[in-house]
């Protein structure tokens, strides 16, 4: 109920809290709601029965649907995409929604049982304090918490009720939040860790890609291959044939009668008169002897820009060329568009200060003729009209598929675009690069491909933009290690790479052999055309230097002084460990880390109370109705 207003108010902690609980009620009640495909989440028959039993609380599908949308929505918000309801299912959103639902009844129930109570007085002071309900002053608007309530479809009442709700699970977790500190000894030996700083000489070698490692004989290359043959694994790639219908192409095929166009075009003659145009440049002055001054300048022969600069000290501003709608000062556009061309006004005041204004290159305004968007307007019309139709057209292809009807044939009767995916990967690469000849494999055509579990099975997926595809899986490619002769090129390739990099490791352990006799790191470097580096002060994150994360480890690891080398992903490194700084104890950061653990101990004790109050008091969920209740209708 109150979920979108806590989004704007941080004085709700019980969101965080139920958040975290969320994991503990996937762990009890499992994850597995069902795949789905992309149709609409929702009760059907079942809408009234109860489907979430927590003590003496009962939710029904429609309760529970309502909860799930809001976490659709904040997922949406927060990823920039709408999520689709199997989408939103496979992520955990169902799941996360019937936690928020069990966790804050347990919650409520328990507070109750303990005789927490809380006032009206508390319940109203909480709900004027919530910011979208207090107006430009600062104090509570009651219009607009009563347009909140119309538009939630809910009464003052049921709103205040929830809140007090709201307010007794608050007083109840804070009751263990707040008896609750992180000991100080766990605290220091986590910040001396953290807080640990180090600095070290580098030695970084590159790998040579110009280094001269030849071609591989038979016998290294077979060598090679064999010792790596899982990285020459294809994927599992998936053959589907698709048809596709979207609003353009069917607008395409709708004909709008001519005495149609002509009574839209009547219908809407205002929208096609384009008003008179003008180019429109002014200079603006702080009062109107001085805006009188340039004016008679100009008379006397200084150009406009002149007189404007010698004036003011600032040319004038080009506004460019405008309808009078488009001048945002009203009383720059009625001069503008009163002058004759090249004329300069006369001084104009606005709230800006004082104005000349001048107006060149004359566009008179006109009424568009019929011919001239007759295309547009069919164009427009047939869109207006697709987007409609296409939603029979969707029906027919569903009935037709419900009905026995295969892909083919609804294609053919429907008109949809076919094509063929001649196999795609699940991170979207074709097996070969005529596998999508038509540039149909999107992201979300291939995530609702890895979807389905046998072939011969068909999808629908509606479109944002109001068109759909149907997709059938017509066969699944299992991965294989393919001969060496089909992938002997790349494995040409990948030895010479896997040398180049060896060639790196042995000149970073020649490197690091002689440091360790004494030789200076910088010099060494000069003498392998490596690159050398005297890090600042870094922790375990690297914070504080560049320094590789693969080297991070290793260098914690060592000992002052200590020589250490180290594969990298491009190349290799040695590393000469300079100085330790411990942590500083006296840094405000500890006590940041004190409050983190504090929280995350307290979550803890909270899951744990969650636990035993699921135990204590009871949570029943009807596995079959929720997957019955969410699962796209076929």
């Amino acid at each position: 109920m109150l979920e979108s207003l806590r989004n704007f108010s941080k004085s709700w902690v019980m969101r965080g809290v139920l958040l975290a609980l969320a994991a503990t009620f996937v762990l009890f009640f499992g994850t597995d709601f069902g795949g789905g495909g992309g149709g609409h989440g929702g009760g059907g028959t079942s809408g009234a029965a109860s489907v979430v039993e927590v003590g003496d609380t009962n939710f029904t599908v429609h309760q529970v649907g309502r909860e799930f949308n809001d976490q659709i929505q904040r997922a949406s918000q927060f990823t920039g995409q709408q999520l689709d309801t199997q989408t939103a299912i496979q992520a955990g959103l169902l799941d996360q929604a019937i936690a928020q639902l069990v966790t804050r009844t347990l919650f409520d129930q328990a507070a109750q049982q303990l005789g927490v109570t809380t006032s009206l007085d508390a319940a109203a002071t909480a709900i004027r304090a919530l910011p979208q309900f207090q107006g430009q002053s600062g104090r509570f608007e009651r219009a607009q918490f009563e347009r909140y309530l119309l538009h939630s479809n809910q009464s003052e009442d049921q709103f205040v009720n929830q809140v007090r709700l709201d307010l007794l699970r608050t007083q109840y977790i804070d009751t263990i939040r707040n008896a609750v500190a992180a000991p100080a000894p766990l605290t220091d030996a986590i910040f001396k860790r953290r807080g640990e700083r180090r600095v070290a000489e580098l030695v970084i070698v590159p790998p040579r890609p110009d280094a001269q490692v030849g071609d591989p004989d038979a016998a290294q290359l077979l060598g090679f291959y064999e010792a790596n043959k899982d990285a020459f694994e294809t994927p599992q790639f998936r053959v589907a044939a698709i048809a596709s219908m979207d609003v353009e192409t069917l607008a395409r095929e709708i004909v709008i009668p001519e005495e149609d166009l002509r009574e839209e075009y009547a219908l809407r003659g205002n929208e096609f008169f384009q008003a008179e145009i003008r180019d429109v440049s002014q200079a603006t002055f702080l009062s109107r002897e001085d805006a009188q001054r340039a004016a008679t300048l100009i008379q006397d022969g200084k150009t406009f820009v002149q007189a404007a600069e010698e004036v003011s000290g600032l040319p004038p501003v080009d506004l460019g060329s405008v309808s009078p709608s488009d001048v945002p000062i009203a009383e720059l556009a009625d001069a503008a568009f009163g002058l004759a061309a090249n004329v300069i006004s006369a001084p104009v005041e606005s709230d800006l200060g004082w104005h000349l204004v001048r107006a060149q290159n004359f566009q008179p305004g006109r009424t568009v003729p019929f011919e001239e968007v007759r295309e547009a307007l069919r164009t427009e019309l047939a869109l207006d009209e697709a987007r409609d139709g296409i939603f029979d057209v969707l029906n027919d292809v569903e009935d037709g598929l419900a009905g026995g009807a295969s892909l083919e044939e609804v294609a053919r009767d429907s008109n949809l675009t076919r094509t063929r995916v001649d196999g795609v990967a699940r991170t979207g690469h074709l097996r070969t690069e005529q596998a999508d000849p038509d540039g149909a494999v999107t992201a979300e055509l291939v995530q609702r491909l890895f979807t389905i579990d046998a072939t011969g099975i068909t999808e629908t997926i509606e479109g944002r933009d109001g068109g759909f595809i149907v997709v059938r899986l017509d066969e699944i490619v299992a991965p294989r290690i393919p001969s060496i002769d089909e992938v002997r090129e790349l494995a040409i390739t990948a030895w010479k790479a896997d040398r180049v990099a060896a060639i790196a490791e042995e000149t970073a352990q020649k490197i690091a052999d002689r440091a360790r006799g004494g030789e200076s790191l910088e010099t060494l470097a000069g003498e392998f055309n490596a690159r050398f580096e005297r890090t600042p002060a870094f922790d375990r994150t690297g914070d504080g230097s560049t320094i590789s994360t693969e080297l991070i480890a290793s260098v914690f690891e060592a000992n002052r002084g200590e020589i250490v080398e180290q594969p990298l992903s491009n190349g290799a490194a040695v590393a000469k460990l300079i100085d330790i700084e411990p942590a500083d104890m006296t840094d405000p950061a500890r006590a940041d880390m004190s409050a983190v653990l504090t929280g995350q101990i307290a979550n803890d004790l909270v899951t744990q109370l969650s636990i035993a109050l699921q135990d204590e008091i009871g949570v029943d969920i009807d596995r079959d109705a929720l997957e019955d209740a969410f699962q796209p209708q076929r």
